[in-house]
């Protein structure tokens, strides 16, 4: 291939374009700014929500923001291996007893464009097949948002949130 200003600025325009795409396959509205093929609601889920076998409780933090034109409708649903809502359930291992965060039933809370929600709770002291140990954070709105989290244990544990298509 030759190595003339002009190869180079097609070299230059299939980088671009890869980049372009391979951002717009990970975009949940397809990165065309429009709605996605699917619509709203949009789901993330940050997976795992747990340190298998520990023996103590550290903080988790998920991460909620909105770069939308619209106040966005969310809600954390922090769930258990079998998919069910732990809301307001005793963390196992906390000590004083804490209860788990999050929305329950149709409940959202609006996140204002720009705006970044913080939700925090302790991971549980659990082993994996404890009743009420999370393994999963499922965030739901009714505007494209981006979600991430920072579960500690041993250090910082800083992960995206993935978007499932429906």
């Amino acid at each position: 291939m030759s190595n003339t200003p002009a190869s180079r600025a097609v070299g230059a325009c299939l980088g671009f374009a890869f980049i372009a795409v391979s951002f717009a396959a990970c975009h949940p509205n397809g990165g065309g700014g429009g709605q996605s093929s699917s619509g709203a609601p949009y789901v993330w889920v940050c997976t795992p929500a747990q340190f298998p076998n520990s023996a103590s409780t550290t903080r988790a933090d998920l991460y909620v923001f909105n770069a939308g034109a619209a106040t966005a409708n969310v809600s954390v649903n922090i769930l258990d291996k079998d998919g069910n809502n732990l809301a307001g359930v005793t963390i196992p291992g906390t000590n004083p007893a804490q209860n788990y965060p999050g929305q329950t039933g149709n409940a959202t809370t609006p996140l204002p464009p720009a705006h970044t929600m913080n939700v925090t709770w302790t991971l549980p002291a659990i082993f994996q097949s404890d009743a009420n140990a999370s393994a999963s954070v499922r965030v739901t709105s009714d505007q494209p948002v981006a979600v991430g989290s920072d579960f500690e244990f041993s250090g910082f544990h800083t992960l995206p949130c993935s978007y499932v298509p429906r």
